[in-house]
């Protein structure tokens, strides 16, 4: 009989280690005993004390409790409700050193997965790292008897009530705020009626606009049958209870929104309405304007979109066809109709191509045709092209399907501009790509999101 081996750690144990390096999630990593342990907000270079909080069979995770040794390239994050909400990772890491362990991790990843090595540019970064976001996901709940409005806790449920979020536009703390006293205000309203209704909300979206100033709230109430339901035309039971937290809300901020709609998850698609206002907000991304639906995909970050967009439209040369995969609201394909002659974009949410369309309308793009579809289901699309063909990919973070690579490959693209959010996956689908004859060229990091472990890039495949 095989004796178990005994696991080295234990929770609630006290362990010295050196952190040599940082993992995926920004995480300190170091060994111990040949153990693997990581650290978060540990930095490479340190030497540490820390609590093993969770044992896993080839691994721990340890919280850090007092620092022997500090990095020189340590940070003071000015954020108070760091690092316990789950927004930012390494605010505690100096953002020039941010950029370069961004690099080093596509750099590791396609040498790792993908088994090449190619030239991997600087990150481009930020000079004002912070007020970036123009996107804000809440949770509103209660804690006692009062309200609260914010993000999860990092790794957890837990709502941390927020008053101010460095990387987020202030224009959506403002709306935070105004959503919290609103719903605050509304509950003392309903607790003196007859019914004594819950607030119909459990989370808020909110879009603030880095051009007009304007700001969009979606309201989003849970999901169908589990509070309550109502038919989509006939919504009035439940109207008049958001008709209500809508006027407290207006009434709270100084700058009211320029438009609130609901939205209740459903199987399909869920319902949605407009409360009050425009359902949508115009944005600019230089030198193009975008109209955005609540639901639809756009950069968080437009300032750094527009340095990505550039880079991309370059490496993606003079194609007489441009095929936007995953194109959401045409962001991209306003900048591939510059230069190629045809641009045919593609995406699976119907929402995102009826702004798509009406973006092009609107800056008078003529020469772009947008499809309804999922991009895996379009092989005999991207043979009907003209050549030269490039294909542009900008996928969700889980990647490429396979058969979606089959089909770009048999397309025969002289150039596939590949925008990833995801090291990992990016080098497999470079690594599969590679099976068929094509080599990545060059790989432009930017960094869209400070203070987080995540890094766009931006890859050149070529035929080889």
């Amino acid at each position: 009989m095989v004796e178990k081996k005994k696991h080295p750690f234990a929770q609630g144990q006290f362990v010295d280690l050196e952190i040599t390096d940082l993992n995926h999630r920004g995480e300190g990593v170091g060994k111990k005993n040949n153990f693997t342990l990581f650290v978060p907000q540990a930095l490479p270079g340190e030497s540490v004390r820390a609590e093993i909080s969770v044992v896993r069979k080839n691994f721990a995770i340890a919280e850090l409790v007092s620092l022997h040794k500090p990095s020189p390239h340590r940070a003071d994050p000015p954020c108070s409700y760091y690092p316990g909400c789950g927004g930012c990772q390494i605010q505690h890491l100096s953002y020039e050193k941010q950029l370069e362990w961004k690099k080093e991790r596509v750099t590791e990843a396609l040498r790792r997965i993908a088994g090449t090595e190619p030239t991997v540019k600087p990150v481009l970064g930020m000079r004002n790292p912070w007020r970036y976001r123009n996107k804000a996901q809440i949770h509103i709940g209660m804690a006692g008897e009062q309200v609260t409005a914010g993000f999860y806790q990092q790794q957890s449920h837990q709502t941390i009530d927020i008053t101010d979020c460095l990387t987020q536009h202030s224009r959506n703390c403002e709306m935070i705020n105004a959503i919290r006293r609103a719903a605050g205000e509304y509950i003392n309203y309903e607790a003196g009626s007859a019914t004594g209704d819950p607030l119909p909300v459990n989370r808020a979206g909110i879009r603030s606009s880095f051009t007009t100033g304007k700001s969009l709230i979606t309201l989003i109430g849970p999901a169908a049958g589990e509070s309550f339901d109502f038919k989509p035309l006939d919504p009035s039971p439940l109207k008049s209870k958001l008709d209500k937290l809508v006027e407290l809300i207006n009434r709270e901020t100084e700058h009211p929104p320029s438009g609130i709609v609901f939205y209740q998850p459903g199987k399909k698609d869920g319902h949605h309405f407009t409360l009050y206002g425009e359902p949508y907000l115009e944005e600019k991304i230089t030198p193009f304007h975008y109209r955005i639906s609540p639901r639809s995909f756009f950069q968080v970050n437009p300032g750094q979109a527009e340095i990505l967009y550039e880079q991309a439209a370059f490496l993606s040369g003079k194609p007489a066809t441009a095929y936007d995969l995953y194109c959401g609201t045409g962001n991209f394909s306003l900048y591939l109709s510059r230069a190629a002659e045809e641009v045919i974009g593609v995406d699976s949410d119907s929402s995102a191509i009826k702004d798509a369309r009406k973006n092009a309308s609107l800056n008078k793009a003529g020469n772009i045709r947008f499809i309804n579809a999922r991009a895996e289901e379009i092989p005999d699309l991207l043979l009907e092209g003209k050549d030269p063909k490039t294909v542009f990919l900008n996928p969700p973070r889980q990647g490429c399907a396979q058969g979606l690579l089959e089909a770009v490959v048999r397309a025969k693209p002289v150039r596939i501009v590949y925008i990833s959010c995801d090291p990992a996956t990016l080098a497999r689908d470079i690594a599969r790509l590679q099976q068929s004859n094509y080599a990545v060229a060059t790989v432009q990091p930017v960094d869209m999101f400070p203070h987080t472990s995540h890094v766009e890039s931006i890859a050149l495949v070529e035929k080889r």
